[in-house]
């Protein structure tokens, strides 16, 4: 895997008053393939960043891009604008999610055109950067395929917490810490290694306040998922957001193929569970069925 860090200029996209850049991890296979190249647009969740695609505290078989670059596919992987090592604009109320929504849709085509080769892109969002990749699907169509893993669109289950409770702590602006603990029995199933999540937790990156709200919002991407109008994935694991999964294609009226898979014996963090190579692999397999 050949992977190189980059720092994107979004300012143009925000209309923000400040230099605002997304940081970015362009993953490429050791041996790029003929014909076009299968780009897969990562996106992490709330509380998260781009390591969660490639953690570096943990050894490599828990490598979501080592695994689909191993299989010939790049993952573009980025920090969500005001999380991780993207900027924090000030103050942090200026940010609406349209505005965070067209920063990563403009990182992306950046990317693309760089590549200088045909591409098709898979957009993938995991947990809040699922909410984000239904908005950019939905506002920027420049995706093959849609994969949402682990967002509920159905109302929210969300471990040893609920959505009253987490609206209740919201501040009204600024960049969240992340509360990890009540969260653990949603985020990974039992065989996960408790060095690894106290690893995992040491890693948490803050959130804007703004996509805490959205994301605690019943509804919020109602309508954005329904004009989205290319295959999409839904990803619910044994222990995850929705509590009835096989309600969430219902949401995507526009897409012509809609596909619900079910990870098996693992939580919400796919990526740490013990199933994870499988559920790469159904992953994988289902790009290329659509591609």
């Amino acid at each position: 895997m050949k992977s190189t860090d980059m720092r994107l200029d979004v300012t143009s996209m925000t209309g923000l008053n400040q230099k605002v850049e997304i940081a970015a991890t362009l993953h490429l296979p050791e041996d790029m393939p003929d014909g076009d190249l299968q780009l897969i647009f990562a996106v992490h969740g709330g509380g998260y960043q781009r390591l969660y695609w490639d953690p570096p505290f943990v050894d490599e078989s828990y490598s979501f891009a080592r695994w689909f670059t191993d299989h010939g596919k790049a993952v573009l992987a980025i920090d969500m604008l005001g999380m991780g090592e993207s900027s924090k604009p000030e103050p942090e109320s200026l940010l609406s999610g349209a505005i965070i929504t067209a920063a990563h849709a403009s990182a992306l085509a950046q990317v693309v055109t760089m590549l200088d080769r045909p591409v098709g892109i898979t957009g993938l969002g995991h947990s809040m950067g699922g909410m984000m990749m239904i908005a950019q699907a939905a506002a920027h169509p420049a995706f093959d395929r849609v994969a949402v893993l682990g967002w509920a669109n159905e109302p929210m289950v969300l471990g040893d917490t609920d959505v009253a409770t987490l609206q209740a702590d919201l501040i009204p602006s600024g960049y969240l810490p992340t509360a990890r603990e009540p969260m653990r029995t949603l985020f990974y199933w039992p065989d996960v290694p408790s060095d690894l999540i106290e690893a995992d937790e040491a890693h948490a990156s803050t959130t804007p306040a703004t996509l805490g709200r959205d994301a605690l919002t019943p509804g919020i991407v109602h309508e954005a998922a329904a004009r989205i109008a290319v295959p999409v994935l839904v990803v619910q694991s044994d222990i995850d957001t929705s509590p009835a999964p096989e309600n969430e294609p219902a949401y995507y009226s526009a897409s012509p193929a809609v596909e619900l898979q079910i990870v098996k014996d693992a939580a919400h963090c796919q990526n740490f569970a013990g199933t994870r190579s499988k559920h790469w692999a159904d992953l994988n397999d289902w790009i290329d069925r659509t591609s």
